[in-house]
């Protein structure tokens, strides 16, 4: 059997998914572990193993044709700080581009951090102006050669940082963007003299305008690197000694998956690699189904993130801002809050207002409710203490909630102070935890342009299924998508996903541009991409490439990406004047009609080209429909709190393993299945399609 292995790495649990020859699905759950994550990475391969009646994860391993991977490693990392001790080397007189930015302290902070905070100040840096040298180099804004690399200066420089006990080196020469000879020279002297040294060259992760952002991509790189390192290439023989074939490919934040070297050599890629996994399995499912304008939204036991799917193309952010800091490292466009299922609620001790996240309890100790010795009652808690969550019947039975501590923690913590009950303060959290992610999804799309009525919503991660009707009903929503991978859908994008490279090549030009300039730009970038492409083992008719342009009005400050038609035909005149044409309008949906200043004329930044390398995706099975009211799959009855009804009320629940395609209940109904819980609200109609999705039709 040639199995398709996909495996996330969440905060507090990691997912696993497999497709086999025939299409079928099988799902395999286990708690994260975040002393070495490599065992839960196993532990879900295990569990999905017995899933499928093989006899162990080396079985399964033997018998993989691929395996992809996401991870939160360089996500951990830099929240944490554990990154490796970093220096940086910079031109000489731009040793402090780094720690002044470009003045935005608020960026990166919500509105209410912004409006609280009485003294804004700029974030603490991973490299210490202690740990950054200059040296003497000058290249222009042409590419000229104004000074030397004085190379005994450089080297004199890289001593003193190896001297103060740097693991790691960032590398950021002024212009290097159009003529990388220093930076090579620089790396030429970094391996001859300390050949274990992990360095990162800007010319290579962040070939773009902008010194500041470029500096910050290199330092995230080179901060991240060797932890990244050693845990891919410490996965990669564990997996080889289980009987891994082929090497594992490891997802990028924008959406596609590239082998371990390439993934070492641009370790800032996997930041958010996790959430864009989810996001290329929405796609993916939109694609069976039908459905093109889709909310992807992701409930977990952390945060909840919300992106947008619109016309079958995914949003991508090419200038994203991570803890505060903007980089140009490609990724997904996901907004998230901190709103999870291990959300803690808690009493603010100024207003006396009932408050939820945005810190959460994690994978240990979790919940209450999870017995692992947390202490502050959660969304999750709330959820059982609801009715929503079966204790007996969590992750399928493997795991048994604690509702009597729940009860005590939440009476103690929320109900006393507040003079309720446990009840009212659990309808309490869980009201609040759904504002937060309505408003969420509010500000993914009215304030982009998008009206949330015209898209249809899919709600994953193990959380969401609870949530969704909920959060989707605050915004007019009419459908909302269970999709049958609901708890693990993060390791359905890595087994859709493709080998996928990012170029780029920043040049500053006027509207209108000649053809000429335009196509020996991309052809440059073809051509690199072409070469890494065939390494990896594809043939030209295997790639698939799709370009575009940065552009802005002269004298603006708002970019927008604009993409030509697919292929890597040569552009023409026509190409360029319909290019034209799609920014104004995509600018006035944006930012608002008449907002386009037309008469600055236009400029071009940055020319992009992806290039894909297309593998075998698995086909999903779909199953013959039988119209039934799910009878066989009913498992009994339990009292379960509804909104509109303030109260409990008799709810029944059902056996997703037992349910057959076509089964349509109306709410109020409960579905269980072995990794999440699907709450059907009163009122709401739901239906279980060919994939064995569950589809609420919210009113229906």
């Amino acid at each position: 059997m040639n199995y398709v292995v996909g495996v996330d790495i969440g905060g507090t649990f990691t997912d696993c998914v497999v497709v086999d020859e025939e299409g079928r699905v099988t799902i395999g759950k286990s708690l994260s572990t975040p002393v070495d994550f490599s065992q839960g990475a196993l532990n879900a391969t295990a569990d999905a193993a017995q899933n499928l009646g093989l006899g162990s994860a080396d079985e399964l391993l033997s018998g993989t044709r691929l395996f992809f991977h996401a991870c939160t490693i360089g996500d951990n990392t830099l929240i944490t700080r554990a990154g490796a001790k970093t220096g940086l080397i910079m031109t000489k007189g731009f040793g402090d581009s780094l720690h002044m930015m470009r003045g935005k302290i608020a960026e990166g902070l919500t509105e209410n951090e912004i409006a609280h905070r009485s003294a804004l100040d700029k974030p603490e840096p991973f490299v210490p102006r202690k740990l950054v040298e200059e040296v003497p180099e000058r290249i222009d804004y042409k590419g000229k050669e104004l000074i030397r690399l004085n190379v005994e200066a450089a080297e004199q420089a890289i001593d003193r940082l190896v001297s103060k006990g740097v693991e790691s080196i960032a590398v950021c020469f002024l212009w290097s963007i159009v003529n990388d000879a220093h930076e090579k020279l620089l790396a030429e002297i970094l391996t001859r003299k300390y050949p274990k040294l992990f360095f990162t060259l800007s010319s290579e992760v962040a070939p773009y305008l902008g010194e500041y952002e470029r500096a910050a991509t290199t330092v995230f790189n080179a901060y991240i690197g060797p932890k990244i390192s050693n845990y891919l290439q410490n996965l990669q023989s564990t997996l080889k000694s289980k009987g891994l074939k082929r090497e594992p490919l490891i997802m990028q934040a924008y959406g596609g998956v590239l082998g371990i070297k390439a993934t070492c050599r641009n370790a800032v890629g996997v930041i958010e690699s996790g959430p864009a996994a989810g996001i290329v399995g929405t796609r993916f499912l939109g694609e069976h189904i039908g459905e093109k304008n889709i909310l992807a939204t992701d409930m977990g036991g952390t945060t909840f993130k919300v992106s947008v799917v619109r016309d079958g193309v995914i949003e991508r952010d090419y200038k994203p801002v991570i803890l505060r800091y903007s980089i140009l490292s490609t990724k997904i466009w996901v907004e998230s809050i901190g709103a999870g299922g291990g959300s803690i609620a808690w009493i603010d001790p100024e207003t006396g207002l009932l408050k939820v996240g945005p810190r959460g309890a994690g994978a240990s100790p979790g919940p209450v409710c999870y017995d692992l010795g947390g202490t502050e009652p959660t969304v999750s808690d709330a959820d059982l203490v609801l009715g929503y969550l079966n204790e007996n019947y969590f992750l399928g039975g493997r795991m048994k909630l604690n509702k009597t501590k729940t009860l005590d923690a939440i009476r103690k913590k929320i109900a006393e102070p507040l003079k309720m009950s446990e009840v009212e303060a659990a309808s309490g959290i869980y009201r609040i935890a759904n504002s937060h992610m309505s408003d969420l999804i509010r500000k993914a799309t009215v304030e982009k342009g998008h009206d949330p009525r015209n898209f249809v919503l899919f709600a994953f991660g193990g959380a969401a299924p609870v949530h969704a009707g909920r959060y989707a009903a605050e915004l007019g929503i009419r459908q909302v998508v269970i999709p049958l991978t609901a708890s693990v859908h993060g390791a359905t994008g890595l087994i859709s996903s493709d080998v996928v490279y990012e170029y780029g090549k920043s040049d500053h030009v006027v509207v209108p541009v000649a053809p000429a300039r335009v196509n020996e730009n991309f052809e440059g970038l073809w051509q690199r991409a072409l070469e890494d492409l065939n390494a990896a083992g594809f043939t030209e008719t295997d790639i698939h490439v799709s370009r575009s342009v940065d552009m802005r009005y002269r004298y603006q400050v708002h970019e927008l990406n604009v993409a030509f038609a697919p292929g890597a035909a040569a552009i023409t005149k026509t190409d360029l004047e319909g290019l034209y044409a799609r920014f104004d309008e995509m600018y006035e949906k944006a930012f608002g009609q008449g907002s386009g200043y037309r008469e600055a004329g236009k400029e071009i930044l940055t020319f992009r080209l992806t290039a894909s390398g297309l593998l075998n995706k698995p086909d999903i099975k779909a199953e013959p429909l039988h119209k039934s009211d799910g009878a066989r799959a009913l498992k009994g009855e339990r009292e379960v709190y509804f909104e509109e009804e303030r109260k409990f009320v008799s709810t029944r629940v059902y056996d997703f393993t037992r349910m057959d395609p076509g089964a349509e209940f109306a709410g109020p109904v409960i579905v269980e299945t072995p990794v999440t819980t699907v709450v059907v609200n009163p009122r709401d109609r739901a239906v279980m399609d060919q994939y064995r999705n569950i589809r609420i039709h919210l009113g229906g």
